[in-house]
């Protein structure tokens, strides 16, 4: 897959922000991070990881409303790789808006984490059984 810039001149100033599709590992639900277009380093994510939201395999909550510029938000938004739900979450005294991840790509490389994790996951119940 090729690396598309996003929010260039809005994030990472001027580089822009590149994602990354992941898993969280405790409920291997999908995980989106924002890394610096120049130079891979950690720039932010767009998703936070609530166990108790109710959310389908294909969906995040979006955290970018309290941790990374709107305009950012907004420019990720328009790539057409995510659609808005119309469903919120409370997130503490906040609350987070619910998108589903529509991209082929970002499904795949979700779908390949979930797989890579799950692997591990019965490792180490194995391990804990012998």
């Amino acid at each position: 897959m090729e690396d598309i810039v996003y929010g260039a001149g809005l994030a990472s100033y001027p580089a822009g922000v590149l994602l990354r599709a992941s898993v969280y590992s405790t409920n291997l639900r999908a995980a989106i991070s924002l890394v610096c277009a120049d130079d891979d380093m950690p720039y932010g994510v767009l998703s936070v990881n609530l166990p108790d939201a109710a959310l389908a395999d294909d969906e995040i909550l979006v955290s970018a409303d309290w941790n990374l510029p709107l305009d950012l938000k907004a420019a990720l938004l328009e790539t057409g790789k995510f659609v808005q739900t119309g469903r919120w979450n409370q997130v503490g005294f906040d609350s987070g808006e619910v998108w589903r991840i529509v991209d082929a790509d970002l499904l795949s490389q979700v779908a390949a984490a979930r797989v890579v994790a799950s692997r591990g996951k019965s490792a180490r119940r194995m391990a804990a059984v012998a």
